[in-house]
């Protein structure tokens, strides 16, 4: 026997196999089925499959009948009030005008007064020529300076002895910030040496003077 029909005849044994596979199944279960226990177990399984669809179908036809429609909910009635228009209120009138209160003063002659005469501070007009004479001092403090500017000088000067104290010095314009040197030159140059004036015998306390001084 050749390969070939030996592999036929091994797959035709095994439908044969099979097919007597299946009918001894099949003659199995046929008494199987002729046993009083199964038919027993399958009659009590109709009968448990019986009463549980007859127990939907009641569940059912109850659930059926609870869950109706509501009842439609009850509007509440909104009773129509009558619209009360508003009274309109009488206009106040306006309380009267006053009159305005109308006075008159009579008119007093003042007493004229007279004081001393003050003779004019005719040193200022000196202490400012004086001052100006001092320009070319001041300009030696200004040497290196880039552009000209001016300089307000105010101080407190005695015109009996004709000394400069408490000296306030201040840039004016686009001038810079003086410099400590600068100062002290500025201060040597305006009180030293002592102005003369000729101020009156009254003029003894110092007077706040003040002036610009352009450099």
């Amino acid at each position: 026997m050749n390969p070939r029909e030996l592999r036929q005849a091994m797959r035709q044994r095994r439908l044969e196999l099979r097919q007597a596979m299946r009918l001894a199944g099949k003659q199995a279960r046929e008494r199987l089925e002729q046993e009083p226990a199964v038919r027993r177990e399958r009659a009590r399984r109709r009968l448990r499959r019986a009463v549980g669809l007859a127990v939907l179908v009641l569940l059912a036809s109850l659930l059926r009948c609870d869950c109706g429609q509501p009842p439609p909910p009850e509007v509440p009635k909104v009773e129509a009030k009558e619209v009360v228009e508003p009274k309109t209120a009488t206009p106040v009138p306006p309380p009267p005008r006053k009159q305005p209160l109308r006075g008159q003063i009579k008119s007093q002659d003042r007493a004229s007064y007279q004081g001393p005469e003050r003779d004019s501070a005719v040193w200022i007009d000196e202490f400012r020529l004086q001052v100006a004479a001092r320009s070319p001092r001041l300009a030696q403090c200004f040497t290196g300076s880039e552009r000209p500017g001016a300089l307000r000088w105010t101080a407190s000067v005695n015109p009996r002895s004709g000394a400069a104290s408490d000296h306030e010095l201040e840039p004016v314009g686009a001038s810079g910030e003086l410099r400590r040197e600068q100062h002290e030159c500025i201060v040597r140059a305006l009180s030293s040496p002592l102005y003369r004036l000729s101020a009156p015998q009254g003029d003894s306390l110092p007077q706040r003077v003040g002036m610009v001084i352009e450099f």
